[in-house]
Formats: C-alpha cells, structure tokens, sequence
C-alpha cells in the first residue's frame, strides 16, 4: 500500500488530497472517481516518509484539504 499527494483542479478551484491505494496509478484513478470531472495528477516529488503506508483497510482518499487555492 502506498500513499501519495494528488493535486484536483476543476475550473478555477485547486486543492491537493492525501491517497492511499495499491498503486500510484490507482490512487489517481480513485480520486478522478471521487472528483468526476476534475483533473487529478500526482504531486512530485514524492514524499518518502509517508510513500509506504502502513497496513490499514484499504483505499482511501483523505477527507482534509491540504492545501487550496483559486486561480
């Protein structure tokens, strides 16, 4: 399992979210899934403190905002 920041815009609105799945491909599948019509890419560079996640159960996207911005 891994975890990753992934950055969603749609239109003006920017925010980043906290992913976990089995894959990078797959976080950034699951959050354009929870955020139809926003673009969803992965941001770099990797963090690799928190890259390997510990056990837990299952995919997730974080519920917080990390950041946010408009424009």
């Amino acid at each position: 399992m891994i975890q990753v920041q992934l950055e969603v815009r749609s239109g003006a609105t920017r925010f980043r979210v906290s992913a976990r799945a089995d894959s990078i491909q797959r976080a950034v599948s699951v959050a354009g899934a929870r955020y139809p019509g926003g673009e969803v890419r992965l941001v770099l560079p990797v963090e690799p403190e928190t890259f390997l996640a510990k056990a837990g159960p299952g995919e997730s996207i974080g519920v917080h905002m990390l950041e946010s911005a408009a424009g």
